[in-house]
C-alpha cells in the first residue's frame, strides 16, 4: 500500500475510534509525509504516534473527540501543519512549544480556555485559527511569535481584551476578533502590514475607538439607545465621561495620569517610573525575559506588556506607558457613533496635532467622573 517514496496517507472517514497500529511500519520507514484523519471517532493520540511518525510534515484531526494531547507531541518537530479544529481540546499542552517548523495551527471549535503561554516558542508560526472556543485571554507570549500573518480568534464570548503587542507584530496583515466581547482596543499598531482587521462585530462592548483603527471602522446602523442597553464598564479599566456619548468610557488602567489638552503643561512632568520603563523597553530592542532580571514585578508587568501606545504625533512617537494627553475627537461630516480616542506624551505634542488636524476632527470634552 505504501511504497519507497514519499506519499500523502487519507484515511479521513472511516470511523476510526483509534489510530490505527499499521501507521507504525510508515513511520519506522519514513514514507509519510502527510496523514488526513478526519471525520472520524478518535479520542486519543497515542505516544507512539508522537514518536514513529515525528518527520510528519502535515497532520489533520480535524473532526474528531480528542480531549487531551499527549505531551509527546512536541516531539513533532518536523510538524507544519496541524489541524485539531472541531474537537474536544480544552488545554493544549506546554511541550507545544517544541514543534519548531510549525507555521499553521489550527484549533476552531474546541473548548480551549487558555493558550499555553510556550506558544511564543513557534517563531516560525504564520497562521493561527481559535475560532469558537471558550478563551478568556491572549498570552502576550503570543508576540514573540514574530512570523504571524493570521490571527483568527472570533466567537470566544469570554475575550475581552488582545494585548496590545500582538497588533504590532511585523508580518501581521489579518486579525479577526468578532462576535467577542473586546472592552479595549490597542492605541498602536503596525501600520504598515495591517490590512484586515476585524473587531467591530455587533456583539461587542467597545465605548470608543483608538485613532490608529479608525479606517477598520464598519459603519454602524443602530440606535444609540440600543447601544446603550449592551454597554459595559467593567472595574478595572480606567473610565472617562465624554459629553457626546451617553455612556462612560473604558480606558486602560495602566494610564495613570491622564491630562485634558486645555489644561496640561506645555511638557508633562516625567515620573522616574514613566522613565524607567520608555528606557529599559527600548534598550531591550524587541522580546526580553523579564522575569530573570529579578526586577520588581511592576516593572516586569509592564515591560512585559509593553507600552499603552505611542505619541501620535508623528515627528514624536514616544513610547507612553502610564501618563498621556488624552484627546477625544469626532470626525467631522461624518455619521459614526464611535468616539475616537488620541494619545500624546505632551501637550506641545496634542497641540501640534490639532494645529494640523482641526479642519478634520473636533474636539470632544471629557472628564474624569
Amino acid at each position: 500500500m505504501i511504497g519507497d517514496f514519499k506519499s500523502i496517507m487519507h484515511l479521513s472517514y472511516r470511523g476510526f475510534h483509534t489510530i490505527p497500529e499499521e501507521l507504525r511500519d510508515a513511520g519506522r520507514r519514513h514514507t509519510v509525509d502527510e496523514i488526513y484523519l478526519k471525520e472520524n471517532m478518535i479520542y486519543t493520540i497515542p505516544a507512539w504516534f508522537c514518536h514513529e511518525l515525528s518527520h510528519l510534515r502535515f497532520l489533520s484531526l480535524a473532526g474528531n473527540k480528542i480531549s487531551v494531547l499527549p505531551s509527546e507531541i512536541g516531539r513533532m518537530e518536523c510538524l507544519e501543519t496541524l489541524d485539531l479544529s472541531d474537537n474536544a481540546l480544552r488545554r493544549l499542552p506546554h511541550t507545544i512549544g517544541g514543534m519548531k517548523r510549525l507555521t499553521k495551527l489550527l484549533l476552531n471549535e474546541n473548548c480551549i480556555d487558555q493558550l499555553p503561554l510556550e506558544i511564543g516558542q513557534l517563531h516560525k508560526l504564520e497562521v493561527l485559527e481559535v475560532r469558537k472556543n471558550r478563551l478568556t485571554s491572549v498570552p502576550v507570549q503570543l508576540a514573540q511569535c514574530t512570523s504571524l500573518d493570521d490571527i483568527r480568534m472570533d466567537d470566544n464570548p469570554g475575550l475581552v481584551s488582545i494585548p496590545s503587542r500582538i497588533f504590532s507584530l511585523p508580518l501581521l496583515t489579518y486579525v479577526s476578533a468578532e462576535r467577542c466581547n473586546l472592552f479595549q482596543l490597542p492605541f498602536t499598531i503596525n501600520i504598515t502590514t495591517l490590512y484586515f482587521v476585524l473587531l467591530f462585530s455587533q456583539e461587542h462592548c467597545l465605548t470608543h475607538c483608538p485613532l490608529a483603527l479608525e479606517r477598520f471602522i464598519t459603519p454602524d446602523y443602530e440606535s444609540m439607545e440600543q447601544r446603550l442597553r449592551r454597554i459595559e464598564n467593567p472595574p478595572y479599566y480606567r473610565h472617562i465621561r465624554c459629553h457626546a456619548v451617553p455612556y462612560l468610557l473604558n480606558l486602560p488602567s495602566e494610564l495613570v495620569d491622564l491630562c485634558r489638552r486645555q489644561s496640561a503643561p506645555t511638557i508633562l512632568p516625567n515620573a522616574l517610573f514613566e522613565m524607567a520603563l520608555r528606557t529599559m523597553f527600548d534598550i531591550s530592542a524587541g522580546w526580553c525575559d523579564w522575569d530573570k532580571l529579578g526586577l520588581p514585578k511592576c516593572l516586569t508587568n509592564r515591560l512585559m506588556l509593553g507600552p499603552v501606545g505611542c505619541c501620535s504625533s508623528v515627528p514624536c512617537g514616544k513610547k507612553i506607558f502610564t501618563t498621556a494627553v488624552l484627546a477625544l475627537v469626532r470626525r467631522k461630516k461624518h455619521a459614526q457613533h464611535f468616539a475616537l480616542s488620541v494619545l500624546f506624551c505632551s501637550k506641545l505634542c496634542a497641540d501640534f496635532w490639532f494645529q494640523y488636524n482641526c479642519d478634520v476632527y473636533e474636539e470632544l470634552p471629557w472628564a474624569i467622573p
